[in-house]
């Protein structure tokens, strides 16, 4: 019978320690943010809109608008220097029609785009089909491009995906850096 109470008191003691201890899920992301900071990558937790939301998700059943918005990771690459030419946009993964690139969308117009648009956009969708890590959003300004997901490794090591996304956003990078030698 001590035997018994003695178990039953190490099992209450030790269980809550085996509750804290982080799954697979919460190692394999700390170690992706990590791998994306060693990179140089500013990593935050960031929100997005969820443009292809359902209805109960807008409005509740009271009436009451709702904030429909999609919690993910925003890593992000600083311009070398600011890019005050470079087009600035955010890009959502999307169904819903838009007229830049199939597949994404926008909330509002991208400003200071290129008279030749179609080569542009040509040429950020080769990046984009390309981003590794469950990628939801892409965002370019004069000062920085970011990578907004909800960190998929899809069976790839962390320091490679961060590779991928740091590849990524130093292409659109340079693509914006042209902006400041051609203006």
């Amino acid at each position: 019978m001590v035997w018994i109470i003695i178990g039953i008191v190490l099992v209450a003691a030790i269980g809550p320690v085996f509750w804290l201890l982080p799954s697979k899920r919460d190692r394999a992301q700390g170690q992706l943010r990590s791998a994306a900071r060693q990179a140089g990558l500013v990593v935050e937790i960031a929100a997005l809109p969820k443009v292809d939301s359902r209805p109960e998700e807008r409005v509740s059943a009271g009436g009451k608008p709702r904030d429909a918005t999609i919690d993910c990771v925003a890593y992000r690459l600083a311009l070398p220097r600011p890019v005050p030419n470079a087009p600035s946009w955010l890009l959502l993964r999307s169904d819903r029609e838009n007229r830049y690139l199939e597949g994404w969308t926008t909330l509002s117009p991208p400003s200071r785009l290129p008279a030749r648009q179609a080569t542009y956009w040509r040429d950020i969708a080769a990046v984009l089909d390309r981003l590794p890590g469950g990628c939801a959003a892409v965002e370019a300004d004069t000062r920085h491009i970011s990578w907004y997901g909800r960190e998929r490794l899809d069976g790839d090591s962390p320091e490679a995906v961060v590779a991928g996304i740091r590849e990524g956003l130093q292409v659109i990078g340079e693509l914006h850096g042209e902006f400041n030698r051609s203006k």
